[in-house]
């Protein structure tokens, strides 16, 4: 059985384990969007930071899924990386070259 998020774009997939019974989910998405628009800005960029603010990211939905499920299993009282209480998390994650794809300025935040 499949579900679509129309909002997101996130593609549910379930599956129900003939053995023991329990129900698992795998969820995907196409990111190539957000890579390419995170990829053209990072070209686009000009100069340093002047003003208050900066667009220093765009995270697909789906990761933000899977940082959720990674707080979870680390103990996170709060598991959206999104929340304030997380801010830590989410600059790490964010200043991280593994996930440099989903930066679109340089700089440390």
């Amino acid at each position: 059985m499949r579900d679509i998020d129309l909002q997101t774009g996130i593609i549910e997939t379930f599956h129900k384990d003939s053995q023991t019974g329990k129900i698992h989910i795998h969820k995907e998405q196409d990111v190539n969007p957000y890579l390419e628009a995170n990829k053209a800005s990072m070209n686009m960029q000009s100069g340093g930071f002047k003003g208050d603010m900066h667009k220093m990211a765009s995270i697909p939905p789906i990761v933000l899924e899977m940082w959720r499920e990674d707080m979870k299993r680390t103990g996170y009282p709060n598991p959206n990386p999104l929340a304030m209480e997380n801010r830590k998390y989410l600059i790490s994650k964010l200043n991280d070259p593994a996930w440099n794809f989903l930066r679109t300025k340089q700089g440390v935040i």
